[in-house]
Parts: C-alpha cells; structure tokens; sequence
C-alpha cells in the first residue's frame, strides 16, 4: 500500500486576505513566498515551499484544500490508482503550474473534502529551526459524520493506519514518524474541527501563546499536553474565527508501536488533558470547531 508522509499544505479562503496574512506573519510567524491572483503563499521554517495559502472568499470563509505530501511520482501515481478504487474515476495526475508546482492530482472524497497528492515541489532548503515560529503543519482534524467510512477511506485511499483511539477521536499515522498527521472528529457534520501548526518545543508553544494573548486572540484552550500523541497544544480562534492549534512534542513512534483504544486514554474525572491545570475549552473555541466546511470546487488546477 502507498502511502502519503505528512500533511504539506492546507488552503483557506478569507474574506480579506491582506488582513488574514498580516496575522499569519507577524503574529502567527510564517512568511510570505509567493502572491498570486490575490492568494498569498506563507511557509514555515520547515523544507514545504508553502504550508499555508489564503485565497479570496466569495462568500462565507471555508477551508478549499488539505495537500498531502509524497515521496515521488511513483508514489503519487500508486496512491491515485488507491484512490480511483475508492472513489471511481478522478482527475489525472499532472505537471502543476501552482505555486511551488510538482506533480500531482487534487479530488474531493465521499464526504465533501477537497484533497491533493503533491511530490517534487519546489522546496526549501533552509530548515533550520527558528524560535517560536512554526515548522509545518502537523495535523488536521477533520469532523465527520461518517466516520468508520472515512476512516476506511484514508487508509485505504492514501495509506494511513489507526494509530490510537479516544472517544471522540481516531488518530490516523502515515509514512512519517509522528504519531498522527490527521485526526478524525466523531461528529455529526463534514466540516474541519482545527488545523495545528508545529512548534519546535514547549517553549515554542509558550512564548507563541504569548504572542497570541499580547495581540488580542486569547487562548481557548490550553495550555496543556493531551495524552494519544503526547503533544504539547493551545488552541485559538484566528482570523474570521479559523479554528487553529499551536502545538509541539509530537510523540514519534515506528512500526512498532501499539494502538491503544479509547480505556486507555481515559483521565479522571475533572481532566481533560496529562497535567491536569489547564481549564475546560472555551463556549466559543466548541463553537468554531464544527463552523467552516470545504469550498465547492476540489479540483486542482495546473
């Protein structure tokens, strides 16, 4: 089975693009690489040419994109053959002309979400880590209301395994070493829960927090270390609401390692994290989480 390595890029569309890229620069801490038809490209300290790109709304803020990162075009050929098995005929792969281009293909799965398989992009190789900036995206959370379906679909679509299980939640591990790249919602709707950006360490996490709360979006919850994962997190309302997570320590694992189910995670009562100092979710940080779907169109153009 072919199998994507990561989560490379995600794609929001904002109502004002120059204001959502002053927040994801000076505050958030990626830089800007490219601007194109009114979208702007921002990286991390991390190789992917960009991590995060923001477009133009039409109308109500959504997510448009959630790109996958593969090793090369053979890779990304077997993963689209996986995929047209479980969806039926998708657009071929193709040379793109996008942003960092590469080699790849975009469609749009069962229920709703827009995503793509890109290898051989025009990466950076200045990778060095740069204090309280964010490396990549480490994980994105997506609720679905089908979720044994979905499950079953980025396993055998693009080659993820379940890697832990909580109650509410499936932790799905790709061809990387950290314990999860994306993580399944068991909820009612089809929509995006958060998108977490990595940190270098704690301190990272701290001070970038700091930052947040200094620039007026404070913290809705957190901070504090979860237990599937292991990773440090504090979580924010961004721009327009977009639901996004600082986070850091993500527990690498190999393929030695033992899923756990939701017996196992459980804290005690009055816990909702390892430390046990960190106060409940916000009323609003609940409410964003289930606020922003895929936009309609989950072709990738070249």
């Amino acid at each position: 089975m072919a199998a994507v390595r990561g989560v490379r890029s995600v794609e929001m569309e904002v109502a004002d693009v120059g204001r959502a890229t002053e927040f994801y620069t000076r505050v958030w801490g990626l830089s800007e690489v490219e601007r194109r038809g009114g979208s702007c490209y921002l990286r991390g300290t991390g190789a992917y040419h960009h991590i995060l790109a923001l477009h133009p709304a039409t109308g109500r803020g959504a997510f448009r994109r959630v790109t996958f990162d593969a090793a090369d075009r053979k890779t990304v050929d077997s993963i689209h053959r996986q995929v047209n098995e479980q969806l039926g005929p998708i657009a071929a792969c193709q040379e793109l002309k996008l942003p960092g281009g590469g080699y790849g293909f975009g469609f749009k799965d069962a229920e709703g979400r827009n995503l793509a398989v890109v290898c051989d992009a025009a990466d950076h190789r200045d990778v060095a880590d740069v204090a309280d900036r964010p490396r990549k995206i480490a994980h994105v959370n997506v609720n679905s209301a089908d979720h044994p379906a979905a499950t079953r679909f980025f396993c055998e679509g693009l080659g993820f395994r379940v890697i832990d299980e909580t109650g509410g939640l499936l932790f799905l591990h790709c061809d990387n070493t950290d314990h999860n790249s994306i993580v399944i919602s068991k909820e009612s709707r089809n929509t995006v829960n958060h998108v977490a950006f990595e940190m270098a360490d704690l301190d990272s996490v701290m001070r970038g927090a700091g930052r947040m709360k200094d620039n007026g979006y404070p913290i809705e919850w957190g901070i504090g270390r979860h237990g599937a994962g292991n990773n440090v997190f504090a979580y924010f309302a961004g721009p327009e609401e977009f639901p996004i997570e600082l986070t850091g320590e993500v527990m690498q694992v190999g393929p030695d390692y033992v899923p756990r189910g939701p017996e196992h995670w459980k804290f005690p009562p009055g816990r909702a994290d390892q430390w046990g100092v960190t106060a409940p979710h916000t009323a609003r940080w609940k409410r964003i989480q289930d606020m922003f779907g895929f936009s309609a169109d989950g072709q990738i153009v070249s």
